[in-house]
């Protein structure tokens, strides 16, 4: 038998198998994984195509992701705080506006421009009435913004006496009321809608009486003399007066009977005096009921404002 030969490089032997299976030559190199897998240099290190990259694209994605939430959650903290900013602001605005007022100051226990209650349909007026609209002399007090003080009832009445030489009378205060919703001093739908456009704040009543006559002061604080001017000349049309303050015997009778009226604008303020004999006599030509008119259109509260703002 022939002796066995050694293998040569045209065998395709042992050698080129074994560089072919993980020998060190150029050729012999086992190829990169394309499909994830494990390759040469471990699972880790050599996923997406076997060169790392996967990892590092996962490491990167994952520091944006983080990097994104930050940014998140950064924004949330600066919408809260402008909105909480803009909230703040709002509520001091406010404050600023109800503590200031926006200018002219309402009367106590009544908010400026506040709605007026319901009007009485019905009620009393007097036999014959008169007007006038206001004058120069009360220039000063034209609009109730440069006259903004509330009036106080002992400013309107502030006399228990009132002494009538030319009727050889002196009466008697027999009470007063202030009331901060105008529709309480008067009725008639036609007058409370006058009151309501004039933005009527308060209504100063007293009754004055002795044993033989009887004398109603009504007073009216207006937004202006435009206003009180509309007011006592609305009162002439008729459909509404002012009512006179409850009293008892013989104040009840007050309205019944013949009685004078006259109305006269102060300014911002409308004053009506009205007067009566008790018994209920008199006509227009009467002294004693005309000399009370005259007497009970000198409101203080009203000519005391003036005078001071000269």
């Amino acid at each position: 038998m022939p002796p066995a030969r050694a293998a040569g490089p045209s065998d395709g032997g042992s050698r080129r198998t074994a560089r072919g299976d993980g020998g060190r030559g150029r050729r012999g190199r086992a190829p990169a994984k394309r499909d994830g897998g494990p390759g040469p240099q471990g699972p880790a290190d050599m996923q997406d195509g076997g060169s790392g990259r996967g990892a590092a694209r996962g490491r990167s994605a994952g520091r944006r992701d983080g990097t994104y939430q930050r940014k998140q959650g950064r924004s949330a903290r600066i919408y809260f705080f402008l909105a909480g900013g803009l909230g703040l602001v709002i509520v001091v605005v406010l404050l600023a506006v109800l503590v200031m007022g926006g200018g002219e100051k309402p009367p106590a226990g009544k908010a400026a421009g506040a709605a007026m209650g319901p009007v009485a349909e019905s009620g009393l007026s007097p036999s014959s009435y008169s007007s006038s609209a206001s004058t120069g002399a009360y220039a000063k007090i034209e609009q109730r913004s440069a006259d903004p003080a509330p009036l106080t009832a002992g400013e309107a009445f502030p006399d228990e006496k009132l002494a009538v030489p030319d009727a050889g009378a002196e009466l008697s205060l027999k009470g007063k009321r202030l009331d901060g919703d105008c529709a309480a001093a008067v009725w008639g739908s036609g007058v409370g809608d006058e009151l309501r456009r004039g933005s009527c704040t308060q209504a100063v009543r007293g009754v004055y009486a002795d044993g033989d006559h009887a004398l109603t002061v009504a007073v009216f604080n207006l937004a202006g003399k435009e206003n009180a001017d509309r007011l006592v000349g609305r009162l002439e049309s008729g459909g509404g007066f002012v009512r006179p303050l409850p009293a008892g015997e013989p104040l009840d009778r007050f309205g019944q009977g013949f009685s004078m009226a006259r109305g006269l604008a102060v300014g911002h303020y409308a004053v009506v005096a009205w007067a009566q004999r008790l018994d209920g006599k008199g006509d227009v030509q009467d002294e004693a009921l005309l000399s009370l008119l005259i007497e009970g259109g000198k409101a203080p509260g009203p000519l005391g404002r003036a005078a001071r703002a000269s």
